[in-house]
Parts: structure tokens; sequence; C-alpha cells
């Protein structure tokens, strides 16, 4: 009697594991793959516009600072440290602030004037050497300016000890954030979650596959 339960019993265990594996037969590996794709494939879109976004806040950021306003570059650097904050892959890279720089290295120059030298002839001195300033180079601006002005080197220029603007003053470099819930964060989730899908579904079907196949021989 016994027997005929355990087997009745081994039948519908049977039978159940079969339902299951017919059931997960029903969504096919590949489909699940094309669906992948294609959020992929999004994922890689919106990731691109993000970064795009971020060049044009980048590019008014630059446009701030040609117009040497104090008040117009802290608006566009918040505008861009806001939209990196919130926006996956908008790494910007070092910002250089160059006008700003240029107008604090010209103020630290005139305020080390020597009272001895003439004025005109020190701002001519200053513009003719202006070259020189690019790329944050205030020592070789000055000394050029020491030069034509008839001292001997930047030291004879720094009487008022007023000193020279810090070059990483002037950088900005903002990193973006690892996951952000707009579009692109949302679709990189979801194509995580079709992968642990295709993954579980493997594995699973695996598992019922020898489940049966150890069920069979015991049959």
């Amino acid at each position: 009697m016994n027997g005929w339960k355990n087997h009745f019993h081994d039948k519908a265990s049977l039978l159940r594991d079969r339902r299951w594996l017919k059931r997960l037969g029903q969504i096919k590996t590949w489909q699940l793959l094309i669906i992948l794709l294609l959020f992929v494939m999004l994922t890689a879109i919106f990731l691109r516009l993000n970064n795009l976004g971020m060049i044009e806040k980048r590019a008014e950021l630059i446009a701030a600072d040609e117009t040497g306003d104090i008040n117009k570059v802290t608006t566009a650097a918040k505008n861009l440290q806001n939209f990196v904050a919130n926006h996956m892959n908008t790494y910007t890279g070092r910002v250089a602030l160059q006008t700003l720089y240029d107008q604090a290295a010209a103020a630290a120059l005139e305020a080390n004037r020597p009272p001895e030298i003439d004025a005109g002839a020190y701002q001519r001195a200053s513009e003719e050497c202006r070259p020189q300033l690019t790329s944050f180079g205030y020592r070789a601006w000055a000394n050029c300016v020491a030069a034509r002005v008839g001292t001997s080197e930047i030291t004879d220029l720094d009487q008022n000890n007023v000193p020279p603007p810090d070059p990483d003053a002037y950088y900005i470099e903002y990193a973006p954030a690892r996951w952000s819930p707009d579009l692109a964060g949302i679709s990189l989730l979801i194509s995580f979650l079709l992968v642990f899908v295709i993954v579980l579904r493997l594995v699973l079907l695996l598992i019922l596959k020898l489940i049966l196949k150890f069920k069979y021989r015991a049959a």
C-alpha cells in the first residue's frame, strides 16, 4: 500500500516539475536577449545625451569666463555642477578659467608695481608681455615685465608682497554620479535586471532538467 502511495507521489512530483519546466520554456532565452539588446542600446543613447548635455553646460561656463564677470561664472559653474551631479557619464575634465586668472594676475602685478616705475611704461610692458600669461604663466609674464621696465627679475616687482594667484584655484573639475535616476540610469538598471533574469532562468532550467533526469532513472 505504501509502495503505491510513494509511486503516485513520485508521479505527481514529476508532473509538477514538468509543468515548471514548461512554464520556464514559454519565454525563450533569445527573446530575453533581444529585449536586453534594446535596453543596452537605449542606455548607450541616453548616456551619450547626458555627455552632450555636459559639453553644452561646460561651453556655457567657458563663455561666462570669457566675459570676465565673476557672477556669470559662478552661475554657470553651479549649473554645470548640478547637471553633473544628477547625470551619469558627465565627467567635465579640468576646465580652465583663464580670463579670471588673467584678471587676478594683472591685479597682483599692478599691486606690486614699484612706485618709482612710471605707470604708463609699466602698463605698456604688461600688455607687450601678456602672451607670456597663457596657461597660467604669471611668473614668466612678471619676469618679462621686469626686464622691460629695467628691473632684474620678478622679486624686484614684489615689494608690496601681493602673492600671485594660485592656478589651481582657477580650474573647475566635476565628477559625475555613479548612478542617477534619469533615463540613462533607469535603462541601465533594467539591463542589469534582464541579465540577472536570463542567468537565473538558465540556472533554473539546468536544475530542473537534472532533477527530471534523476527522477526518470528512479521511476
